[in-house]
C-alpha cells in the first residue's frame, strides 16, 4: 500500500514537472508572457498553499504586507486593505497580485495537479519579477516548476527544512534560484510552557490529521522523543483525517496521558468527505477534553491552551526582507541562507485555562494572553450596555454607528439582521451572538435606582458570558466598568464625556494600563459658540442651561473653564444646572431677559415637582416656544430637537470607532491595556431651518459656507403638536 501512494504522489508530482518543462521551451519562442507597461515597477506574485480564512494565512500575509509597506512596495495601509480583499494592487512601485491554492479543502492529488497547472499559467501570464511562495504545498509543488529558472523564488513557511522537497542543496549553500524562511517548529518549548503551567503532567500524545503540515509536525515530535529532547514522555501519536476516529482517539486517550500536543487539524472530513471547519473542532475539543495541551499559536487562538508561537506574522514579514534583499540589493538566491525567524510569543489562552481549572501567574513565564477564543461555532459573544434607554436620540445615533460597523466587521450578515438587533437587543449571526442592556439612568437616576440596576446587569454579565463588553457612555463606563477592571473580559467605553481617566479605569491615555480602553466625546463647545457667533454676529452674552445629570455638570463646567480663560468670543451671564423642571423654566424664563443666546446642555433627568421624570421633547417644546433667542448644542441630538445649530461631537461615531476597537481586540488579538484612547474628529456643523425661521434667521443661512448640514424640522414641536 505504502508503495502504491508513494508512486502515485511520484507520478503526480513528474506530470506537473513534464507540464512545466513543456511549457518552458516554448519560452524562447514567445517569451515569458505579457511585456511589463512600466519598467520601473516590480512585480510580485504571492502564491498561498491555503485559503483567505485560514488563520494561518492572515497572519502570514500580513505580516509580508507589512514587510512590502516598510521596505517601500506599498504606499499606504489602504493600499495593503485593497490588495488584502481583491488580491491584486498597483502601487507607485509595485504591481502585486496572489493567487489561492486552497489545499488545506482541495487535497487530493487530482485536485492538487490542476490547481498546479491553473497557478503556474497564472504565473507566466503575469510575468512576475519574483515569486513568492507561502507554505508547504506552494514550495513543493509551484516550487518544483519553477526550480532552476530565471526567476528567482522565495517561500515562507516551510515545516522544519526546505531541503526536503529538493528546492535548496543545504541550509547554508542554497545553490540554485529558491530561498526562504522556514519554520524550525518550537515543540519542546510549547511543552516546557505546559510544564510549567500544569507541573503534574508526565506523558502525552500527538493528536494531528493527515495533511502535509500535520504529518510534519508529527513526524518532528516523534523524532524530538527519541532523541530525549522534550521534558514529558510521548506515548502515542494519532495522523488521520478521518474526524470522527480523531474524536474517538481524543476521548480514549484522555484516560491514559496527561495532556495533548495538538499539531493540527485543519484537514479532518467529516463520512461525507466534506472539511469540518476547524471553529467546530475546536469547539467539540474544549468541550469534551478536560486536560491539556500545547498546540501551534494559530490553536491557542482557536480555543488551545498554551504554544511557544511559530509566528505566522514573523514568517511573512522575513520573506518580505528577502524579496527585497534579490530586488533592491541584488542578492543571489543561490548563495542567500534560509533561515527561520526567531520564536513568537509564549502564549496561553485565558478562556481555555479558566475551563480546565487552571490558575495562571505571574512567574509562569507567560508572555502573551489570548483573553477568549472562537470555540463556540466561531461565533464571538459581543455584550453592549447602553447608559441611557432606546428612546434617546444620542443613543440612537450611536446604535447607528454601531450597527454600521458591525455590519462592516462582518459580526452582522445583513441590514435585516441590523435591523432585528436595533429593535430587540439580541441577535445570532454566523459569526457573533449580540445583546445590549439599557441602563435607563436618564430617568431612573438615583442612586438606589441605579444601584438596582447595576445589579441586574451584573447577573446578565454572568449569564452571557461576553468575550467583550462595550459600554456605552458615562454611567455604564463609570459603574459597569468599575465592577469589571482588571478582570479577563476586555472593555470598550464610549461616549464618555471629556477625559475617561475621571472613573480609574486608565492609567493614561495613551497607555491604559488595563483591560479597558475606549472612546471619548472631547466636547466642541468652543466651536459651537464661534460657529453660533459667526451666523449671530450681534449676541455679545450667552446663558447656560443643563439638567444636573454627570454629563451636563461635565459640559458646563467646561463652558465655564473656556469663558475664565477667555477662550469664547461671548461673555457667559449665568450657568444654570437643575433637575427640577419648574427652576429650570423660570431661570430660561429670567436669563432671556439678560442673555443675548443660550447654550442649551442636556436636559434629559429633569423631573416635575412629583418626582417623575419629565419627557426632553416635552421639554425642548416648551423652550422653543416660550425662549426667542439664538441657541445653540453639542450634539446633533438636540438640532433634531429644535436647537438652532451644534458643531457635532458625533454619536455615530462614538459608536462606530468603539466596535472598530472592539474588532482589533477580538480579531487582531491587540490589548486593551495597550491601546490608546482617543476622541474622533469633529461632525459637522448642523443648522435647524425650522429654529432659525422661528428666530427671523432666515437671511442668515443664506449661501452661508459656514454651515455644512442642516436639519428641516423641530422634532421637539411636532411630537408637542400631535400630543
Amino acid at each position: 500500500m505504502k508503495k502504491t501512494i508513494a508512486k502515485i504522489k511520484y507520478t503526480s508530482m513528474t506530470t506537473i514537472r513534464l507540464f512545466m518543462l513543456i511549457t518552458l521551451a516554448s519560452l524562447a519562442v514567445e517569451s515569458f508572457g505579457e511585456s511589463k507597461t512600466a519598467a520601473d515597477k516590480k512585480r510580485i506574485l504571492v502564491i498561498d498553499s491555503y485559503h483567505r480564512e485560514y488563520l494561518w494565512s492572515k497572519g502570514t500575509n500580513e505580516g509580508f504586507s507589512a514587510g512590502m509597506l516598510k521596505f517601500g512596495y506599498f504606499d499606504s495601509q489602504s493600499q495593503i486593505e485593497e490588495y488584502m480583499q481583491k488580491d491584486y494592487v498597483e502601487t507607485s512601485t509595485a504591481i502585486h497580485k496572489r493567487m489561492w491554492m486552497d489545499t488545506k479543502r482541495k487535497s487530493s492529488n487530482r485536485e492538487v495537479e490542476e490547481i498546479s497547472k491553473k497557478v503556474f499559467k497564472g504565473a507566466r501570464e503575469f510575468n512576475p519579477d519574483i515569486i513568492v511562495l507561502g507554505d508547504d504545498n506552494a514550495a513543493k509543488y509551484i516550487g518544483n516548476l519553477f526550480l532552476d529558472s530565471q526567476k528567482p523564488v522565495v517561500f515562507w513557511g516551510v515545516n522544519n527544512t526546505p531541503v526536503k522537497y529538493g528546492l535548496v542543496d543545504n541550509i547554508k549553500t542554497p545553490g540554485h534560484n529558491i530561498t526562504g524562511v522556514y519554520q524550525s517548529g518550537y515543540y519542546a518549548e510549547s511543552l516546557e510552557l505546559l510544564k510549567t503551567i500544569e507541573p503534574d503532567v508526565k506523558t502525552f500524545a500527538v493528536l494531528s490529521d493527515k495533511t502535509s503540515s500535520g504529518r510534519s509536525h508529527a513526524k518532528k515530535i516523534s523524532l524530538l522523543s527519541q532523541e530525549g529532547a522534550l521534558p514529558v514522555k510521548l506515548l502515542e501519536t494519532v495522523s488521520t483525517n478521518d474526524y470522527e476516529l480523531w474524536k474517538r482517539r481524543a476521548l480514549d486517550l484522555q484516560k491514559g496521558v496527561d495532556a495533548f500536543f495538538i499539531a493540527q487539524y485543519s484537514g479532518l472530513m467529516d463520512s461525507k468527505g466534506n472539511y469540518v471547519p476547524i471553529e467546530e473542532v475546536s469547539q467539540w475539543y474544549v468541550s469534551n477534553i478536560s486536560i491539556p495541551e500545547a498546540s501551534m499559536g494559530i490553536f491557542v487562538k482557536n480555543g488551545m491552551l498554551c504554544a511557544a508561537e511559530d509566528s505566522g506574522y514573523n514568517q511573512g514579514y522575513e520573506a518580505a526582507h528577502i524579496v527585497h534583499d534579490i530586488l533592491a540589493n541584488g542578492a543571489d538566491p543561490a548563495t542567500y541562507q534560509p533561515r527561520a525567524p526567531k520564536r513568537g510569543p509564549l502564549m496561553v489562552n485565558k478562556q481555555r485555562a479558566r475551563m480546565l481549572g487552571i490558575k495562571l501567574t505571574k512567574d509562569m513565564g507567560i508572555e502573551e494572553y489570548v483573553e477568549g477564543a472562537t470555540v463556540e461555532g466561531g461565533k464571538k459573544r459581543i455584550l453592549l450596555i447602553s447608559s441611557y434607554h432606546r428612546e434617546y436620540l444620542w443613543s440612537q445615533d450611536t446604535n447607528s454607528g454601531v450597527v454600521d460597523a458591525l455590519l462592516k466587521y462582518k459580526y452582522l450578515d445583513s441590514e435585516k439582521q441590523a435591523e432585528e438587533y436595533t429593535n430587540t437587543d439580541y441577535v445570532n449571526s454566523s459569526t457573533a451572538i449580540i445583546m445590549k442592556l439599557w441602563m435607563d439612568t436618564k430617568r431612573k437616576s438615583t442612586k438606589s435606582e441605579i444601584q438596582k440596576t447595576v445589579s441586574l446587569v451584573i447577573k446578565k454579565i454572568e449569564e452571557f458570558k461576553p468575550d467583550i463588553i462595550l459600554l456605552g457612555d458615562d454611567n455604564a463606563t463609570n459603574y459597569i466598568g468599575k465592577q469589571y477592571i482588571d478582570t479577563e473580559i476586555p472593555m470598550v467605553f464610549w461616549g464618555v464625556n471629556g477625559l475617561p481617566l475621571k472613573y480609574g479605569l486608565l492609567d493614561s491615555i495613551e497607555k491604559p494600563g488595563h483591560n479597558v480602553t475606549g472612546v471619548y466625546q472631547a466636547g466642541y463647545l468652543k466651536e459651537t459658540v464661534m460657529h453660533l457667533k459667526k451666523l449671530v454676529p450681534d449676541i455679545t452674552t450667552m446663558a447656560v442651561l443643563s439638567d444636573d445629570s454627570p454629563t451636563g455638570r461635565s459640559k458646563a463646567k467646561e463652558l465655564k473653564r473656556l469663558a475664565a480663560q477667555g477662550e469664547l468670543p461671548v461673555t457667559l451671564a449665568e450657568t444654570v444646572m437643575t433637575n427640577s423642571l419648574d427652576e429650570w423654566k423660570s431661570k430660561a424664563l429670567e436669563l432671556r431677559e439678560r442673555a443675548d443666546a443660550f447654550f442649551i446642555l442636556n436636559h434629559n433627568t429633569i423631573k416635575d415637582s412629583n418626582g417623575k421624570p419629565v419627557d426632553q421633547m416635552k421639554i425642548g417644546a416648551w423652550y422653543l416656544e416660550n425662549i426667542k433667542k439664538p441657541d445653540a448644542a453639542h450634539e446633533r441630538q438636540f438640532v433634531k430637537e429644535g436647537i438652532l445649530c451644534a458643531v457635532d461631537d458625533s454619536g455615530f461615531k462614538q459608536g462606530y470607532e468603539a466596535v472598530k476597537l472592539a474588532y482589533q481586540i477580538l480579531e487582531e488579538g491587540k490589548k486593551p491595556a495597550e491601546m490608546s484612547s482617543y476622541a474622533p474628529d469633529r461632525g459637522p456643523f448642523i443648522v435647524n431651518r425650522q429654529r432659525a425661521a422661528m428666530l427671523g434667521l432666515d437671511g442668515n443661512l443664506k449661501d452661508n459656507t459656514l454651515i455644512d448640514e442642516y436639519v428641516e424640522r423641530a422634532m421637539a414641536l411636532d411630537q408637542n403638536n400631535h400630543k
